[in-house]
């Protein structure tokens, strides 16, 4: 037998790889394939390329060992300082704030365009479906018209492709593409997996000016399906930032009608989102919706509740991780002959999407929609 070296999906599954004539040896499928094996494992050797060339792949984490030894230095309280960050909101300007050095520099900026461009770069969000260098962020001036025509193949491009439903996923990346070259008017929430990157391309769109986002951060904790966007229903919350909305707007607004520290005023949030950098676990949302049903039916509760407990908090993440082993995507199965071509090649889009959503993910998170980790699941992680 050849000797083999492994690969792996966007959602951590392995597949084994023959070394001397790089076949992949798919797991197996109960239907015919061989159709589209070639081209699927093209698709599958891009994708695991583009997780292993992240731009973060050189990030070093912090890691804070949670037990304690008689003698030596530990690390013990700041891991349980750690942990009891997550047990009640995040505190207003406490989660990515301003330094002081940020906001004197962001000040400093003279024109919308420049303070819409540090907007966009702070919000850590980049595009997947298109490369947009920095420099043309928000390369529009107040009339719409293009500051450096070297970039109107871009604009172009993006153009082209808004509004066309390949999937909810690429409608979303087109629209946040838009959002960053300019168009506060872009609309990239559909309902999707990504939830932190949804939440933040949401604050990002208030942050910017617009109003109607702006309403709709407090309309997705208003209820209880709040959950579905990765957020906590939060009733208190929604009413507070209504009435801002409704009554205060205008007077939060600075010179050029934007709200770069909306983080002070109406805080964040903490999101529920399995995928995470170099891991798109759930990249159709499938898994927040077991979830929410089961919230829903009582047979779970949202960790984030004033009154979960850890008994409660251990059995949403043990239903989490059920979830997560029993829907995953079969990225690691041949797709099978009787799919037509449509069908197999969004499912082949759809990984190589999946793999720059996960590789383009900041490590950190996002500074605005901050990941939810439960104090018991960091003991293990």
């Amino acid at each position: 037998m050849s000797e083999t070296y492994e690969i792996y999906t966007p959602n951590g599954l392995a597949l084994d790889v023959e070394k001397d004539t790089n076949k992949i040896l798919f797991k197996e499928n109960v239907k015919p394939t061989g159709n589209y094996t070639e081209e699927y494992s093209k698709a599958l050797f891009e994708a695991h390329d583009i997780k292993r060339n992240s731009p973060y792949k050189d990030y070093k984490p912090q890691y804070l060992d949670p037990n304690f030894y008689t003698g030596q230095s530990s690390t013990l309280l700041e891991f349980k300082e750690w942990q009891s960050i997550y047990l009640k909101d995040p505190i207003k300007g406490a989660i990515a704030p301003w330094t002081k050095a940020e906001k004197a520099y962001y000040k400093s900026l003279k024109t919308k365009r420049e303070r819409y461009k540090y907007l966009a770069i702070r919000s850590g969000l980049r595009s997947v479906v298109i490369d947009i260098p920095y420099d043309a962020y928000a390369n529009v001036d107040e009339k719409g018209r293009l500051v450096n025509e070297d970039y109107a193949y871009i604009y172009d491009e993006v153009s082209s492709h808004r509004g066309t439903l390949k999937s909810y996923s690429f409608f979303n990346e087109w629209e946040l593409s838009a959002l960053l070259l300019g168009n506060i008017k872009a609309s990239p929430t559909a309902a999707v997996g990504f939830k932190a990157r949804q939440q933040q391309a949401l604050f990002l769109q208030a942050q910017l000016g617009d109003k109607n986002a702006f309403k709709s951060l407090g309309l997705a904790v208003l209820c209880s399906n709040s959950f579905l966007t990765g957020q906590h229903w939060n009733k208190l919350r929604a009413k507070m930032i209504y009435d801002l909305h409704d009554y205060h707007y205008e007077s939060l607004l600075d010179e050029f009608g934007m709200l770069p520290f909306l983080d002070e005023i109406i805080g964040v949030d903490w999101v529920i989102d399995l995928n995470r950098y170099k891991f798109a676990l759930d990249e159709e949302g499938r898994i927040i919706w077991a979830l929410y049903d089961d919230i829903e039916k009582g047979k779970l509760k949202d960790p984030r509740d004033i009154d979960s407990t850890p008994e409660s908090r251990k059995e949403f993440d043990h239903y989490m991780d059920g979830y997560k082993n029993g829907m995953a995507t079969r990225f690691d199965v041949d797709i099978r002959n009787e799919r037509d071509e449509r069908s197999a090649k969004l499912t082949m889009d759809t990984l190589v999407l999946s793999a720059k959503l996960a590789a383009l993910t900041p490590p950190q998170g996002y500074p605005n929609a901050p990941r939810y980790y439960s104090p018991e699941r960091l003991e293990i992680i």
